[in-house]
């Protein structure tokens, strides 16, 4: 089966396109990627990002979604509202279902990807198309408008965006220590799931976000459903990581 990534090109090979496609390899899918940018980066600092003109990442989306039948799609970073329509267009035309949203806002050097109005399209608009969305705690402060700083506020704060898109919300809570343990939670409007594993400090780690979000999509390619692959994704993101 085939999984396509769509997002940026990270020249330290830690987290985007390249790691994405490694997490495929790892799991035994086929990787197949569209470019959104470039970046110039190393494993602490992003120094510059820039994103393609529309029509190079148009062109590479009609070539593979015309010619491939992809399983999921996990989408990173978008840059820009012309690149997320042009996006949009074309997965809601060919891609029936696992589309997997990482809402990538900024790096963890607090390098920011979107401005202002591009965000606002974001959440008005292109998060409507994912299957599942993966925030972690600052991005869902953000989509949200909600300060976090517990675990009631991380499952009303994944409640609303649920119910706003209609999807699954994988709230990824390594920004907020739960006496030693992380939580993620799955939550579907009122349905919600906990995933526990122990503190490994890596909330901070380059990549973590894009490893986790691209070990899901790869494992609902594989036709497990979204509960099992959070459970091996969890799995596959310990045994690379500690």
């Amino acid at each position: 089966m085939n999984c396509l990534t769509i997002a940026a090109s990270d020249t330290s090979g830690g987290a985007g396109i390249q790691r994405d496609l490694k997490t495929f390899h790892d799991i035994g899918v086929n990787g197949l990627s569209v470019i959104t940018g470039i970046t110039a980066q190393t494993n602490q600092k992003v120094f510059y990002a820039k994103a393609l003109p529309v029509d190079d990442v148009e062109n590479q989306l009609k070539t593979i979604l015309e010619n491939y039948h992809i399983s999921a799609v996990k989408i990173g970073v978008v840059f820009n509202q012309e690149i997320m329509e042009c996006i949009s267009y074309f997965v809601k035309k060919y891609v029936k279902e696992n589309i997997v949203i990482d809402p990538i806002l900024i790096a963890s050097d607090e390098y920011s990807f979107l401005d202002e109005k591009d965000f606002s399209f974001m959440k008005d608009d292109f998060l409507f198309i994912a299957d599942i969305i993966t925030p972690n705690i600052p991005e869902l402060e953000t989509l949200s408008r909600m300060s976090i700083s517990s675990e009631k506020e991380l499952i009303e704060a994944g409640r609303l965006l649920s119910k706003k898109y209609n999807n699954f919300i994988f709230a990824k809570g390594g920004h907020l220590k739960c006496g030693g343990d992380i939580k993620d939670y799955l939550i579907k409007g009122n349905n919600i799931d906990s995933f526990s594993a122990i503190d490994k400090n890596l909330s901070r780690v380059h990549g973590t976000g894009c490893l986790i979000s691209s070990a899901i999509t790869a494992f609902l390619a594989q036709n497990y459903n979204i509960k099992t692959a959070i459970v091996k994704a969890k799995e596959y993101f310990y045994s690379i990581l500690t």
